[in-house]
């Protein structure tokens, strides 16, 4: 008996079928994920072949009104919380990339955890800094003013925070930062007590100088303050007096 060959319409069709399923499983079972890095550079991961930055070029010499649109709801939403002028200040200053509420714990917060930064995998480098939306801010003020021996405000709490993460950046002069770093990826998993002792210590002298200057600055920033109210009153007052004489 003879066995006829398969078609190569059928090869076709098969093969077509078992191209479409691959792709299906990649796509769902394994995933491609987008991320972006910073504003200009896309990290686009693939499964199998790893991941490939993707710069993306600037044409466009205009808006795009939906994005303008969710980005002012973004800014509002920050304003909530910090003065947004005084956090783009900040920033720029200190090369910050990227500003998020996104938690340490796969994107949810960490029993107790306040805030924290990291260095920023983007074009420019940098630093990111998480925010914690969801504190008791007058519970977590008690907290922190107790224990830094300074009055922080439920107002001042996330501007607090904000400039507490500032200061863990070389820009702000924590060298000990990147020595907390190194040395903690430098001794890995085992660690002499020794090694766990110095450690400690390095991470103190990180959090005390990121605390120092966060103090700094919040009273920096309630002097300029005061310094405006008491000139609006001036003026104000100064406009009233112009304004009776010209009765």
């Amino acid at each position: 008996m003879m066995v006829q060959g398969i078609s190569p319409l059928f090869t076709l069709i098969l093969g077509l079928i078992i191209g479409i399923g691959s792709v299906y499983f990649l796509l769902r079972f394994i995933g491609i994920k987008l991320d972006r890095l910073d504003e200009k550079t896309l990290l686009l991961k693939l499964p199998l072949l790893g991941s490939i930055e993707v710069e993306m070029p600037k044409t466009y010499r205009g808006i795009f009104v939906k994005r303008v649109s969710e980005m002012l709801e973004k800014i509002r939403f920050f304003h909530s919380f910090v003065d947004f002028q005084t956090m783009l200040r900040y920033a720029n200053e200190h090369n910050i990339n990227y500003i998020g509420i996104e938690g340490d714990m796969d994107g949810k917060w960490s029993k107790g955890k306040l805030a924290y930064n990291t260095l920023s995998k983007g074009y420019n480098g940098g630093y990111n800094i998480y925010l914690n939306p969801d504190l008791d801010r007058e519970s977590v003020c008690h907290r922190l003013s107790k224990q830094l021996g300074v009055e922080i405000k439920p107002d001042e709490l996330y501007t607090f925070l904000f400039l507490h993460e500032i200061g863990h950046t070389r820009t702000a002069g924590n060298e000990c930062y990147f020595t907390a770093i190194v040395n903690h990826s430098l001794s890995g998993g085992r660690r002499s007590w020794l090694r766990r002792r110095k450690l400690k210590d390095i991470y103190s002298r990180v959090e005390r100088y990121a605390d120092d200057f966060a103090i700094q600055e919040l009273l920096r920033l309630r002097r300029e303050l005061n310094r405006t109210i008491e000139t609006e009153r001036i003026l104000f007052q100064d406009a009233g007096y112009e304004g009776s004489r010209a009765c």
